[in-house]
């Protein structure tokens, strides 16, 4: 009952009111500003556009990326781009607006980590990974395109210096000079390579082992000759260096020797072999690379990915970023379980694709990149989506990829990003119900579902009587608040996996499907589907005749449904049409209902068979059964 209309309480109600406005209005700021400070914490561009080619989105990330002010592309159509930012495909060609990865993506082209740089026109320029899809409704409309933007200047950057690296190791080795030699103790002779002599300069013949000493720069000839004596007397294998001056040439190089010497069961040296190998180049290039090394493991530390090398054959991890994480796990705690136990951390649903790239990679030519992107298990037991990019590393004399280079990065935000923003093109703002673009969808699928098992799927158009009046003398905000219990209460009588949606500002449309409703050992019937729907309508009656309280103010709205059943003969896997046709059909027998009176349903006129015992035209809020 509404309270006595007082001068008084007319006053408190209208404060009432206006709190209750804003109170409203701050809920739908806050959710705002929810979507707003979640786009602009994300490190990746986050960029969408409408259906007319618009820009509607534009996040921090994605302005820093092109050096852009205040609202960025907000705004503004391609063309209005030209002249501010720069789009530059690897091969140095200019991209122009209407080939954007955004724009290609709402033409329906699948655009899937397509490299570009960006920047400012004239830069300077980022590397980045654009990801972007089209938005579409059931019926095919373009609702607009979303892309996703990832800075990776950082690791390819890395990536590319580790490869130089170990392309300048691999030369190095190439070019360093091995010569052999044997000697027997008994005869005092020994054989040796011609490399060897070229090793010590030496150009005349004969080259004897005497002949090496004076050569042994002068600080070195007493450890050169002690690990000599030195081997003799405990036998075995043996190596040390020495620095010696070339006979030809006078140049100092650095020679490694491995030598092994044979005793006799009385401890005489009898037989020795071994190498001389000239390792200036490499030692040159060893310290090189261990400055190398500490610089990019600053790069790699300060990249937000987490880079490492895996054997193929054994799967273990040779190489891996040392102080980052990924899925809260050390680079060490990962060297521990190895590539293989990595893989398995992927989700099951996930963990063949994974496979397939990391073999996918193996075939690729130097330079090409293969990418997937999948869950997998943080530390703390949820789930994370991860971006891969792996590319072959070293190789063996055959030309095998036997190394490969992944590089990691959690794009769990942008994933949560781009669902956020599909979920809201596909669900009611005010009550988070599928709007009409989701509801159609899932009632195709019911229909084309029900015609394969030959089952009868209820679409129920439900419109709320004297909804007017409540926003009459209570305002939007009373108006809101009823639609939001509306919407509870549907779903409160509902079975999981039945639907309701908002299509219109009082307009609720339900569809009942019969599955699991019966014994399927007995076997379904057409009259208990159609039953069913009935049954679900007096309980939507039942549940709305309760008066929904608001600010003190109790409002009392009732409902007028009209049933409308697929038709079993007539639907097929084409759903589009068969399912507008449904909704048409139960939207002019709400009307019906309307019209007889309110507060009832009707069943659609072309419904043919109502089910026995209970009537087509029965009132709404009458008992269930």
């Amino acid at each position: 009952m509404r309270q006595p209309r007082t001068p008084t309480s007319r006053l408190l109600r209208r404060g009432s009111g206006r709190a209750a406005r804003a109170a409203a209005s701050s809920d739908v700021t806050a959710r705002q500003s929810f979507i707003d400070a979640l786009l602009e914490t994300v490190d990746v561009g986050i960029v969408s556009c409408d259906a007319d080619g618009v820009f509607v989105v534009s996040n921090r990330a994605e302005r820093e990326m092109f050096g852009l002010d205040g609202a960025g592309l907000t705004g503004m159509l391609p063309p209005d781009l030209k002249s501010l930012i720069d789009v530059i495909e690897p091969s140095g060609g200019r991209v122009e607006p209407d080939d954007y990865p955004l724009m290609r993506a709402l033409r329906g082209e699948d655009v899937g980590d397509v490299d570009m740089l960006v920047g400012p026109v004239g830069g300077p320029h980022r590397e980045i990974v654009v990801r972007g899809r089209q938005i579409l409704a059931p019926s095919g409309e373009v609702l607009g395109a979303v892309a996703a933007l990832t800075d990776v200047t950082t690791e390819r950057k890395a990536a590319r210096a580790l490869t130089e690296e170990h392309n300048r190791l691999v030369e190095a080795q190439r070019l360093g000079q091995l010569g052999s030699f044997e000697y027997d103790f008994a005869t005092d002779s020994w054989t040796y390579s011609d490399q060897l002599r070229a090793l010590w300069g030496v150009e005349t013949e004969p080259f004897t082992p005497k002949m090496t000493v004076p050569l042994v720069v002068p600080e070195d000839r007493a450890h050169f000759s002690e690990a000599w004596e030195t081997a003799c007397e405990r036998g075995g294998i043996h190596s040390y260096e020495c620095r010696i001056r070339r006979a030809n040439d006078g140049a100092e190089r650095l020679l490694r020797s491995n030598i092994e010497i044979e005793l006799s069961d009385d401890g005489v040296p009898v037989h020795a072999r071994g190498t001389y190998m000239d390792v200036t180049d490499i030692d040159v290039a060893t310290r090189a690379a261990k400055r190398a090394t500490a610089f990019f493991d600053a790069v790699l530390t300060a990249s937000p990915d987490h880079t490492f090398i895996t054997d193929r054959e054994t799967g273990a991890i040779i190489y891996g970023s040392r102080t980052s994480e990924i899925l809260g796990l050390t680079a060490e705690q990962l060297d521990a379980i190895g590539e293989r136990r990595v893989t398995e951390l992927a989700h099951p649903d996930d963990q063949d694709e994974v496979r397939v790239v990391e073999a996918r990679a193996a075939e690729l030519d130097d330079g090409q990149v293969t990418q997937v992107r999948y869950r997998a298990r943080h530390a703390d037991g949820s789930w994370r989506w991860l971006n891969r990019r792996v590319t072959p590393f070293r190789r063996d004399a055959s030309g095998r990829v036997v190394e490969l280079l992944s590089v990691v990065r959690d794009v769990t935000e942008i994933v949560d990003a781009e669902d956020r923003l599909t979920h809201a093109a596909m669900h009611d703002h005010l009550t988070g119900l599928p709007n009409r673009a989701l509801l159609m969808q899932r009632l195709e699928a019911a229909l084309a579902r029900g015609w394969r098992d030959g089952r009868e799927v209820a679409v129920l158009f439900c419109d709320l009587d004297g909804f007017k009046l409540v926003n009459d003398t209570g305002g939007h905000a009373a108006g809101d608040a009823v639609l939001l219990e509306t919407a509870r209460r549907l779903e409160t009588v509902l079975r999981t996996g039945d639907t309701v949606g908002r299509v219109g500002g009082d307009e609720f449309v339900v569809i009942v499907e019969p599955w699991d409703r019966f014994d399927r050992r007995v076997g379904p019937s057409e009259a208990d589907d159609r039953v069913l729907a009935l049954r679900v309508a007096e309980r939507i009656a039942v549940a709305m005749r309760e008066p929904i309280w608001f600010d003190g103010m109790s409002y009392v709205v009732t409902v007028s449904i009209g049933i409308a059943y697929g038709d079993s003969a007539r639907s097929s896997a084409a759903g589009a049409l068969e399912a507008d046709e449904a909704l048409h059909a139960a939207d002019l027998a709400m009307y019906r209902a309307k019209d007889r009176g309110k507060n009832r349903y009707e069943l659609a006129s072309s419904t043919a068979s109502k089910p026995a015992g209970i009537p087509a035209q029965r009132t709404a809020g009458a008992p269930v059964q």
